[in-house]
């Protein structure tokens, strides 16, 4: 292990009665610190190109699986659920707490990728993540009227098919639809609700936007089927965020999920960001 190796731990949270993971990767030293939530049915160690550049310029990282996926047990199930304002008012402050009793601070970057964005920027907007610069990657608001013609109907479609699998199963069959995980009920259910509705489930309980530090970044990736340039404008209405349109970072696969592959050009953007941020907070 060389002296800019990072230490790894895991911290276990406790979210009902899902144990959850929380993977630090520590620097020697004193360092910033960054959040990383993943997207739905998408294990923490699929992010590890983005913890090694995080590493790399400089930051602490901690990833933490959202419940039911991954390291994260038991999978979801009857007996075993969880919902949007699960994720919004507890899973994220869980995990920033967490940060804040290890490193003493809190998180300079919370950084959400799909669902992950999407309940960043629902936290933001209830002001429960702090001064952190909060940036969605790949992430849209559900509404269905973001979509057009045949995709319209096909996302009020997947909405439909949500509601009738976990109601028959007790769980949502992300794997056999190709959608997701195996995901809880309640989440999938708040998911369609919100195509359907046009609202998240988390926005009946935060009727106004909280004052923010920094303003929120949403980084829309081009060609991306699941979140396009309309959902993420809609997204980021809900806290007055920034909208930017970016090329897909990696040449293969779907560009919703593949800019893991190839992490570094969505975070030179955001270290622009928090360097510009930086650079206000010091001349005032």
């Amino acid at each position: 292990m060389t002296a800019n190796t990072p230490k790894v731990q895991v911290h276990n949270l406790q979210l009902r009665n899902f144990h959850i993971p929380l993977t630090l990767h520590r620097l020697p030293g004193e360092h910033p610190v960054a959040l990383i939530l993943p997207a739905l049915g998408v294990p923490a160690v699929k992010y590890s190109l983005l913890m090694e550049s995080l590493a790399a310029r400089g930051y602490h990282s901690a990833i933490c699986e959202l419940p039911g996926t991954g390291e994260s047990h038991p999978q979801p199930g009857r007996a075993a659920d969880y919902g949007y304002n699960d994720l919004v008012f507890e899973w994220i402050p869980l995990a920033l707490a967490a940060l804040r009793g290890e490193f003493g601070k809190d998180p300079v970057l919370v950084l959400g990728h799909s669902i992950g964005g999407q309940t960043a920027t629902l936290a933001a907007r209830a002001g429960l993540t702090g001064n952190a610069q909060v940036v969605s990657v790949a992430a849209g608001h559900l509404d269905s009227r973001s979509w057009r013609g045949l995709k319209r109907a096909a996302v009020v479609g997947a909405a439909v098919a949500a509601h009738a699998s976990t109601r028959l199963l007790g769980y949502f069959p992300g794997k056999q639809l190709r959608f997701g995980g195996r995901e809880a009920s309640t989440l999938m259910r708040d998911w369609g609700n919100g195509i359907i509705r046009g609202r998240f489930t988390p926005e009946s309980r935060i009727p106004q936007a909280a004052a923010l530090q920094h303003q929120p970044l949403h980084l829309c990736i081009e060609r991306d089927p699941f979140a396009p340039l309309n959902a993420t404008r809609r997204l980021a209405a809900l806290v007055g965020g920034e909208v930017r349109l970016i090329p897909a970072t990696y040449h293969k696969g779907n560009p919703h999920l593949s800019w893991i592959r190839n992490p570094d050009p969505v975070l030179e953007i955001v270290q622009r960001r928090l360097d510009e941020s930086a650079q206000d907070a010091a001349v005032h």
